[in-house]
């Protein structure tokens, strides 16, 4: 599969802040990279970011108001797929949080924690800033296979 490089969409989406929007986000990212031929890897990769970054925004951030209250949007620019995540909750800069032991055993280690750091390595970068009451997070992912910058 190939992208077309000279092509520049986006899109996005209004989420409400419940996990029962997990389905429709899903279905909506999955239509985005069918409609323009994302590699399969580069898809699989942004869905489970995506995914998880929305999901710790509904359980963690305390969005208020919550109906409305994330915004996913996707831009094809090229050879890179930009992804935009906006939540009204609380200040929160995951970027942050120190990186999880992944040394010692499962049972020592603390719940949680691993979200962002699967996130950082699926993707090749990743960028935070809190503007206008809002938490926005940056994704970018190189769709021609470059490995991703950590």
């Amino acid at each position: 599969m190939t992208v077309d490089s000279s092509a520049s969409t986006e899109d996005h989406i209004r989420l409400n802040a419940d996990l029962g929007e997990l389905e429709r986000l899903t279905a909506w990212l999955d239509a985005f990279c069918d409609r323009h031929e994302i590699p399969d890897e580069a898809h699989y990769h942004s869905n489970l970011a995506v995914e998880e970054l929305v999901i710790n925004a509904i359980k963690h951030g305390r969005c208020s108001p919550a109906e409305g209250a994330i915004e996913v949007g996707v831009r094809l620019s090229g050879q890179e797929l930009n992804i935009t995540i906006t939540d009204t909750g609380i200040p929160f800069n995951p970027l942050n949080a120190p990186p999880p032991d992944l040394t010692s055993s499962l049972v020592d280690r603390p719940i949680g924690g691993l979200g962002i750091y699967l996130v950082r390595s699926l993707m090749n970068s990743v960028e935070y800033e809190r503007q206008g009451g809002e938490n926005r997070l940056r994704l970018r992912k190189d769709l021609t296979g470059t490995p991703h910058a950590g």
